[in-house]
């Protein structure tokens, strides 16, 4: 008997108006997709496994870690060029069009054309880079700023490094005032879950120009400064002797594996060493005294 072919396995799921895709196509021949369009914007990352487009005429080698683009309505087909020997994986990232033209707008300072990307295959490590995160980061794990943070910051790349559109040079002027304003909300809502689009409103910016304004000021983007104030709460929490669930509370991480990751990454301890070993200070300087 001939052993079962094993299934392709997709997780799908939604982000604002994004759909996006988890692809792990099982071991097993050559397989092609028909000639096909979608509406929106198509945004591929090869993880594993080469490929290749029909696009636009032309045939387009697709190699393991690219990062592709497909316009809207444009129809293409894609095709294995090999037989899969082990799974292949793929990040599919399905874009509105008035989304990017958008984004695009705010790069320019002014109302554009939908982008165009002249080549549909991108080898710009720093943009595939970026891409994984936000396309890992939206699947929940992440805070909703820093979702929204790297939505932003992607288009932004993905425009100013691969289309026609060049970034306004708009100056900042006043709006630096803005960035005290931004801060002090950030740390009077630190156990909550904040937007860059609610923090735009607070100061009556476009997100585009307040993520540049805070970055350009601070020398962090806001996501960054959000989660360095976290951490410094927690350590002041910890010393103080409060328990990992309260510090996760107060702090708004998610979880305690989410505190513990971000912690150990800035103070290089887990927060449970920080506590205990805090603990043992206050204990050892009581000792002294007495």
């Amino acid at each position: 008997m001939k052993p079962e072919a094993k299934q392709h396995a997709i997780q799908v799921w939604s982000f604002q108006d994004l759909l996006l895709e988890l692809y792990r196509y099982a071991p097993g021949p050559a397989e092609s997709l028909p000639r096909h369009s979608h509406e929106a914007y198509q945004l591929c990352l090869s993880l594993d496994f080469p490929g290749e487009y029909f696009y636009r005429g032309a045939y387009y080698a697709v190699p393991v870690g690219s990062l592709s683009v497909i316009h809207p309505d444009e129809v293409h087909a894609a095709r294995d060029l090999e037989d899969r020997q082990t799974g292949a994986t793929f990040r599919m990232m399905y874009v509105n069009p008035q989304c990017l033209r958008s984004a695009a707008a705010a790069v320019a300072g002014r109302e554009t054309s939908l982008p165009f990307f002249a080549n549909p295959i991108i080898l710009d490590s720093q943009l595939i880079q970026l891409f994984g995160q936000l396309h890992v980061a939206l699947e929940g794990a992440a805070s909703r700023l820093q979702q929204e943070s790297l939505l932003l910051v992607m288009w932004t790349q993905l425009i100013v490094r691969c289309s026609e559109i060049r970034p306004s040079l708009r100056p900042l002027g006043r709006e630096r005032l803005c960035v005290q304003r931004v801060r002090d909300y950030l740390e009077a809502n630190l156990a909550h879950n904040v937007s860059l689009s609610q923090l735009a409103q607070v100061v009556n910016l476009s997100p585009y120009h307040l993520h540049r304004l805070f970055h350009q000021a601070v020398g962090l983007t806001p996501h960054q400064y959000q989660t360095q104030r976290r951490i410094d709460r927690a350590k002041r929490l910890l010393a103080q002797g409060c328990s990992l669930q309260q510090v996760v509370l107060a702090t708004g991480f998610a979880d305690r594996s989410h505190l513990s990751r971000h912690f150990k990454r800035w103070v290089q301890v887990t927060p449970g060493q920080y506590r205990l070993q805090n603990r043992k200070n206050v204990q050892s300087s009581g000792d002294q005294a007495l």
